[in-house]
């Protein structure tokens, strides 16, 4: 008997698959916390260079304040127009010129930058402004000039470590079983987390953040395999969207953590520790059945499913888990051997592919860049993340709702259309226009649209593939997701160059990627394509195209959004 027919009977999402459900779920809001903590641990507050102040008196300027002279040493003007931050005038040279030719202050400001370029010098302290942020990493490991590179790099770097992450337990979830990777995921991410926190210098923090993003990918990963096997068929997208749901609130929730604690020891600390209340998992949280008859470990699927049939007060027979097997395992029955080369050839299927693995680059690059430069924006930081995560819960729903009545391909060109054409619109709006509600606005409408397309590219993508490269598709969508997210941190500090930037590169390549998917084929309601012919021959009648993998349900492919 199969597996989904025997869930069937003793309750395909009852009492004992909806607690853990939900127990899963929790590790989700922790899972949040890490992939976005970086917008407040490297928060990069307004600084100003320490200046050395003169005694008016010895050089005749009774009426000039300490604070003009630092207005005048600190060189605005001229920075204004071009000039380095990190460089200021020399304040002794300055103060000698100013006393060997006696001259006033409004007499010096005529000059400076005319006829007399006076000598600079870099800045070696900085005042840090506190009013928004505490304590990051870039005000104590003095992240500024020539070391506001590691800024930007430790993000890219962290994304990196998510790809290792999703490689590596992906792969020994596989291998070992879901049970013990959950567990390695949680020990890892508090390893990480906490050594992170107590980092003395960039060069400790950088490679535990590389595992942080390793554990905290990988931890997702298992747990959303977790969730969708956990349940029947029928509440697998329902699981699906439910702990990616959670991880929307942990999204908002940081917010509030960030707002009330401040420093980023603090901060790591807060959303690290909690990971050890998830030790009581041991006792109640079990090996994924499929996984186990994946394994051949059918005694073991069987006390499993026991237990689960007293819990939801179902009795089940010995009859019923005879020859029990996972339908989920079934591939077509074809001898040739399929690699990665199998989705380049014929062009048909080259040129879908490479609009799949678009899609899924775009998507991860606009939903990090929207998320990751939330402090960007203008208005108070914590509110603007607050927002953006508040509106990844609507975006679900409309996808729960949607896409089963309109379809894949239309929802998700529009929502990444608009969804560009809002972030460019916000990206032209000044901060200092009055306009700024206005801005925030566009701007989380877009990240809206990138929240809800990125649902259903997952979904698409699941779908569009032939089942004999299904995984193989899949696993190359996720790498291109997480390269995406690597380019993110370096496309926020194109606003050194251009402030609106940013927000117009995310906005265009969503529009772009958006008509790309109009090229894409509608998969609702259609029977999943087996062989490479069923896509590049779409138009093929018989029994060879209506085969149907009933087992390839696209919400428990082995890799997840986020």
């Amino acid at each position: 008997m199969e597996l989904d027919d025997v869930l069937k009977v003793i309750g395909e999402c009852g009492r004992y698959q909806m607690i853990r459900l939900l127990l899963i779920c929790l590790v989700s809001l922790v899972c949040a916390f890490h992939a976005l903590n970086m917008v407040f641990v490297g928060a990069n507050p307004k600084k100003t260079c320490q200046i050395t102040g003169i005694n008016m008196t010895e050089v005749g300027w009774e009426n000039v304040t300490q604070n003009q002279w630092t207005t005048f040493v600190l060189n605005e003007e001229n920075k204004a127009k071009d000039k380095k931050s990190c460089k200021v005038l020399d304040e002794m040279k300055v103060k000698d010129y100013i006393v060997d030719k006696k001259l006033s202050f409004q007499e010096i400001r005529g000059i400076s930058g005319r006829n007399i370029t006076f000598s600079e010098r870099d800045c070696e302290e900085w005042t840090f402004a506190t009013d928004v942020y505490g304590p990051t990493i870039v005000t104590q490991f003095k992240l500024v000039c020539d070391d506001a590179w590691l800024r930007s790099t430790s993000k890219t770097l962290y994304f990196a470590g998510r790809l290792l992450g999703a490689v590596i337990f992906g792969q020994l979830s596989d291998i070992f079983g879901r049970r013990p990777m959950f567990f390695a995921g949680l020990v890892s991410l508090l390893i990480a987390g906490c050594v992170a926190a107590a980092s003395p210098n960039m060069y400790v923090f950088i490679p535990f953040y590389i595992l942080q993003g390793a554990a905290q990918t990988g931890l997702f990963l298992v747990a959303f395999t977790m969730c969708t096997e956990l349940v029947g068929k029928s509440y697998r997208l329902m699981a699906g969207f439910l702990i990616q749901g959670f991880y929307a609130l942990g999204y908002m929730a940081l917010s509030g953590i960030a707002y009330l604690i401040q420093d980023w020891r603090y901060i790591e600390v807060a959303i690290t520790v909690p990971v050890i209340l998830f030790s009581v998992y041991l006792f109640v949280l079990p090996e994924s059945v499929r996984w186990q008859l994946s394994k051949n470990k059918l005694e073991e699927a069987k006390v499993t499913l026991r237990k689960v049939a007293d819990t939801n007060k179902v009795h089940i027979t010995d009859e019923m888990m005879t020859n029990l097997n996972d339908s989920g395992d079934k591939m077509p029955d074809v001898n040739k051997k399929y690699t990665i080369i199998n989705l380049f050839f014929p062009l048909k299927m080259l040129l879908l592919s490479l609009n799949v693995w678009f899609n899924w680059l775009v998507n991860s690059m606009v939903y990090y860049g929207l998320s990751l430069g939330t402090d960007n924006l203008g208005g108070d930081p914590y509110i603007n993340f607050l927002i953006a995560g508040a509106v990844e819960i609507p975006a679900y729903l409309l996808c729960v709702l949607c896409l089963n009545r309109l379809g894949r391909r239309w929802p998700l060109a529009l929502t990444m259309i608009v969804g560009g054409a809002c972030c460019i619109a916000s990206g032209f709006i000044p901060d200092s226009s009055g306009l700024l509600p206005l801005k925030i606005t566009l701007a989380m409408f877009g990240k809206f649209g990138i929240t809800a397309s990125y649902a259903i590219i997952y979904l698409m993508a699941a779908e569009v593939f032939p089942t004999v490269v299904r995984n193989i598709g899949m696993g190359v969508s996720s790498m291109c997701a997480r390269i995406g997210g690597m380019l993110s941190p370096q496309i926020l500090e194109l606003q050194n160059i251009w402030v609106p930037l940013p927000l117009i590169v995310f906005g265009a390549l969503s529009a772009l990627a958006g008509f790309l998917a109009l090229l894409l084929p509608e998969t609702a309601g259609r029977p999943l394509p087996q062989l490479i012919e069923d896509v590049t021959k779409p138009k093929q009648t018989g029994t060879e195209q209506l085969r149907q993998d009933s087992s390839c349900d696209p919400v428990v492919q082995k890799d997840t959004l986020f």
